[in-house]
C-alpha cells in the first residue's frame, strides 16, 4: 500500500470544494514524514506522472496552488466523472523513475485542465512529460555513441547532441495525443498504443532515445520531440499531454492537423 493512501482516505471523506492543509497537517494525516523535495519543489505536487498525485487525484482533487516558504498547500476538488476518466490512465504501469528524479530546477507550480475539447473531442490530462533529474538537473543522454553497427552511416536531421528520459503511466489503448504548453497545443500525434508509443524507446517512443534512432532511416521525430519535452523543461515551461482515446485515431489526428497549425507538426496543416 501507498504511503500516500491515508491523505486519499481523508480526501475522499471531505466535501469542501477547497481544503487548506499544512505540510506539516499532511505528514500527521499520513503518520509518515514528507520527501524533502515537497518542502524544496513545486513540481513535487505537480499534478499527474507520480504516486503522491495519485492520492489527492483518485480522491477527486488537485492541487490548486502551493505555498512553498508557508509550507502550506490548497486541494480543489474536480468533478469525479472527469477525474476517473482522467486517471485511468494512470493507474498500472508504475514508472521506473523516483519522485525525486522528477524534480526540474526552477519548476512553476502549474494545474492543468483535467480534460480540454478540442474542434469537438473532449482529451482528458493524463499527465506532465517530467525529464528523469539528479541533484535538481536533467540527466542527459548521448545514445547516439551506443550505437555499435552504424558503419559510417550518418546522422539523422535530429540526432545529434543531447536526450533527455521520460516515462508516462497509462494502458496500451488507442487514440490521438496533444502535447500543450500554457494555452497552446504544440503538437499532436496518434497511436494505437498510448503506453508503447511513449516508452518503448528503442522501437518506437519518445521517452528513451535508443542508439539507432539517431542515425538515418531512424525515428528521427522521437529525437526532435524528446529534445523538445528537454528544452521546455529547462524553461520551467513542462510539456502537458492530453489524450482523446478512439480506434479511428488516424481519422481524428487528420481531422485536428486540417485544423490547427502547430508548432513542431512537419505535416501540411
Amino acid at each position: 500500500m501507498s504511503k500516500y493512501e491515508p491523505l486519499k482516505e481523508f480526501l475522499m471523506s471531505e466535501k469542501q470544494s477547497e481544503i487548506k492543509l499544512s505540510f506539516l497537517e499532511i505528514e500527521r494525516i499520513m503518520k509518515s514524514h514528507l520527501p524533502n523535495s515537497a518542502y524544496t519543489y513545486n513540481a513535487w505536487w505537480t499534478n499527474g506522472g507520480h504516486s503522491q498525485a495519485e492520492s489527492w487525484m483518485s480522491a477527486g482533487y488537485i492541487t490548486k496552488s502551493v505555498d512553498i516558504p508557508n509550507r502550506t498547500v490548497v486541494f480543489c476538488r474536480q468533478n469525479i466523472s472527469k477525474i476517473q476518466k482522467q486517471t485511468f490512465l494512470n493507474q498500472n504501469n508504475k514508472s521506473n523513475i523516483s519522485d525525486t528524479e522528477k524534480i526540474p530546477v526552477q519548476p512553476p507550480h502549474i494545474t492543468p485542465n483535467t480534460s480540454l475539447t478540442v474542434c469537438g473531442y473532449e482529451f482528458h490530462f493524463v499527465q506532465q512529460l517530467i525529464p528523469q533529474c539528479e541533484n535538481g538537473r536533467v540527466k542527459e543522454y548521448t545514445p547516439l555513441k551506443e550505437y555499435s553497427k552504424c558503419n559510417g552511416l550518418p546522422l539523422g536531421p535530429n540526432g545529434s547532441g543531447t536526450f533527455c528520459r521520460f516515462s508516462i503511466r497509462a494502458h496500451p489503448i488507442p487514440g490521438v495525443y496533444l502535447w500543450v504548453v500554457g494555452n497552446k497545443i504544440i503538437y499532436i500525434g496518434e497511436t494505437s498504443n498510448l503506453q508503447r508509443r511513449f516508452n518503448n524507446g528503442f522501437n518506437n517512443g519518445y521517452g528513451i532515445i535508443g542508439p539507432r534512432n539517431c542515425y538515418v532511416g531512424g525515428q528521427s521525430t522521437n529525437c526532435k520531440m524528446n529534445k523538445v519535452v528537454m528544452e521546455y523543461y529547462k524553461n520551467g515551461t513542462p510539456v502537458s499531454l492530453y489524450f482523446y482515446q478512439t480506434t479511428d485515431y488516424k481519422q481524428v489526428e487528420l481531422n485536428l492537423l486540417k485544423q490547427i497549425r502547430t508548432k513542431y507538426n512537419v505535416k501540411d496543416n
